[in-house]
């Protein structure tokens, strides 16, 4: 078996393609993380049980999240109600409106509301994030909690970048345009000086 037969396997592609011409016809926003599959196998890698994502689009990496266990819980947050209409729709055709809920409003405002420390992982998928959501989903996820952010190449995140990369608060890969960062519960250590011989 070659490696593309592997990444061909998507439970969700129909919703893929569906986003994708919803996309054409409206030229709107609406744009699916290529590799859906990436959030939703990190998700079942740390058996994450509750997720926040920010940019449902039309719930293609929701319903990836959702897939990570029997039992996790999404809450995602999106700012276009048209997409949130037809996000919750494509959810319950996939049978998973019982555990993904979509949350209408500006990302800010929505997760401001919800529980801190709650989450076993943060997914991004917005037009870019700004510190404010950063510092907002990083609250919300626990001590060790994942975040993955895509969209780092969009707008200036230099500041983004530098929050990311600070190893007393995370534990950071980065590749393209995404970062995959730990929340750190205590500072890093770092190497003390060599003495001299």
């Amino acid at each position: 078996m070659r490696n593309s037969d592997i990444a061909s396997i998507d439970p969700f592609e129909a919703l893929q393609e569906t986003t994708r011409q919803h996309r054409a016809r409206h030229g709107c926003g609406a744009y699916t993380y290529d590799d859906g599959s990436l959030p939703g196998v990190l998700a079942a890698a740390v058996g994450a049980k509750r997720i926040v994502e920010v940019g449902t689009a039309l719930g293609y990496t929701a319903c990836w999240l959702a897939s990570a266990t029997d039992t996790t819980i999404v809450d995602t947050v999106e700012n276009d109600s048209e997409h949130v209409k037809l996000a919750r729709a494509e959810i319950v055709r996939y049978g998973l409106d019982d555990r993904v809920s979509v949350h209408h409003g500006d990302a800010e405002s929505v997760l401001a509301g919800f529980d801190e420390s709650a989450y076993d992982v943060a997914f991004f998928d917005g037009f870019a994030p700004s510190l404010t959501v950063l510092a907002l989903l990083r609250s919300r996820l626990r001590p060790g909690g994942m975040l993955i952010a895509a969209n780092l190449t969009l707008s200036d995140t230099d500041a983004v970048r530098t929050e990311l990369a600070d190893a007393s608060r995370w534990r950071t890969h980065s590749f393209g345009e995404t970062a995959i960062a730990v929340k750190t519960a205590i500072a890093a250590k770092t190497a003390k000086p060599t003495p001299p011989i």
